[in-house]
């Protein structure tokens, strides 16, 4: 029983994640073409999202082996719902980050905010030029996003490993992908927006609900912090009975077999 109400825990803790999804994706469509609204400088527009993965790798031991540490023994303790929750609040300042670059690429020519789609940009070519503000200026959001996704996404894979039964380990770990999936449909929805010059208030929005949810999150789910060492101690005393029962038929069939020698001498 209490591996079943441990298992429900979990997947209550992933409702609001499809909220999280929607942002973290906008790294992956949207923040390629706000890149291609800016001056490039030969830089592909698609190579920026490499800084989410370089975040990722030099933060993840950091936090790990100093941050987590380090406000632990300031009484901190960074348990998986109160990460989960600065996730959502670092994705929500990631979105207000692009929401101040999508309002810095409008406020800027030639076209401000129909960028690439006027006469002024026309260039000998037939091409049309971007809005004069420098690619660098985006990689801030890509690192909030990457931390978002330490402090959420990572966490919430280990939360769902670690909370669910062994015998339900896989299926709630498809649940929270699923969550995914539930993420990328909200953001279907939301495609009709992802255009100029309503992207400023697509940002906006975005940042505003996954505050939101961040927040609300908190509020529901934050009693678990409470009981983390508890539901991971549950785990602990369920295992060893198996290992147990198998000790003893080893020590069983390790017993039986001089007796057998000893029957095969005689």
């Amino acid at each position: 029983v209490e591996e079943v109400k441990r298992a429900l825990v979990a997947c209550k803790v992933f409702c609001f994640f499809p909220i999280y999804w929607v942002v973290y994706s906008q790294m992956l469509n949207n923040f390629i073409s706000q890149a291609g609204q800016m001056q490039l400088h030969g830089i592909p527009n698609d190579l920026m999202q490499n800084w989410d993965p370089i975040t990722i790798i030099i933060f993840i031991p950091v936090m790990d082996y100093l941050l987590y540490p380090a406000l632990g023994k300031l009484g901190f303790q960074m348990k998986p719902i109160t990460r989960i929750t600065w996730g959502f609040f670092f994705g929500a300042a990631a979105m207000a980050y692009a929401a101040g670059v999508q309002k810095l690429i409008y406020n800027s020519g030639p076209c401000y905010d129909r960028p690439g789609a006027c006469e002024a940009a026309l260039q000998p070519d037939g091409s049309y030029a971007p809005n004069n503000v420098h690619v660098a200026v985006q990689a801030p959001a890509y690192l909030l996003i990457g931390l978002s996704e330490i402090l959420a996404s990572i966490t919430g894979l280990e939360y769902a490993f670690t909370k669910a039964p062994a015998s339900m380990k896989s299926f709630i770990m498809s649940l929270f992908l699923l969550t995914s999936a539930f993420g990328s449909a909200l953001g279907i929805a939301l495609s009709p927006t992802a255009v100029d010059p309503k992207l400023l208030w697509m940002y906006v929005g975005l940042c505003v609900a996954c505050f939101v949810a961040g927040l609300l999150f908190w509020i529901i789910y934050s009693k678990y912090n409470d009981t983390e060492e508890e539901m991971n101690e549950l785990e602990k005393y369920t295992a060893p009975a198996k290992s147990v029962d198998v000790a003893d038929e080893e020590k069983a069939a390790a017993a039986g077999a001089p007796a057998r020698e000893r029957s095969i001498s005689e």
